[in-house]
């Protein structure tokens, strides 16, 4: 080979592994990537009076946090979504809330059936900590911990029930 294909070759490659790089690069500033432990936050729950800090979450199983919008049409596509598939995750802690008010996001809970689930829990956060700590552009934003409560991954907006089964399964 000559010097000058070998130089470009060189060049090329290094711009490929610098690529490749960038790709799997993750900014570290975000909060939840620099602790990289489930952050401490209230829900006030569907009966208003009770309080779960999720500081308190067991570990041991999967944890799915879920920030929903009643209204939202990927939130109730999603909620539809997880109704057809509770089987596959009926091993995952699922905790949902929203900003709306409680009454909303019962009847949301009621409409998908979702409340009959002894694995998922509805609430509001009322201290609009989850948006802003995991800087969603969108909802649904799902947030996933694995049994020992350290982050996995986030989906911000519209996620894909497969995405999330897939996720799980993982752990």
């Amino acid at each position: 080979m000559d010097m000058k294909l070998k130089h470009v070759f060189v060049l090329l490659f290094s711009c490929m592994i610098m690529s490749a790089k960038a790709q799997l690069d993750v900014d570290t500033s975000l909060p939840y990537i620099k602790h990289p432990e489930m952050p401490a936050f209230r829900i006030q729950l569907l009966d208003s009076v009770k309080f779960l800090n999720t500081f308190n979450i067991k570990a041991g199983k999967a944890t799915m946090l879920m920030l929903f919008s009643p209204d939202c049409e990927h939130c109730q596509h999603m909620a539809d979504s997880m109704k057809n598939h509770m089987a596959e995750l009926k091993d995952v802690q699922i905790y949902m809330f929203s900003f709306m008010e409680l009454r909303d996001i019962k009847k949301f809970a009621e409409k998908y059936t979702l409340n009959k689930h002894k694995n998922i829990v509805f609430g509001k956060d009322i201290d609009f900590f989850f948006a802003g700590f995991y800087q969603l552009k969108a909802v649904p934003g799902i947030a996933v911990y694995d049994k020992n409560k350290k982050f996995v991954k986030l989906f911000n907006g519209s996620a894909k029930i497969q995405d999330i089964i897939s996720t799980m399964q993982q752990l």
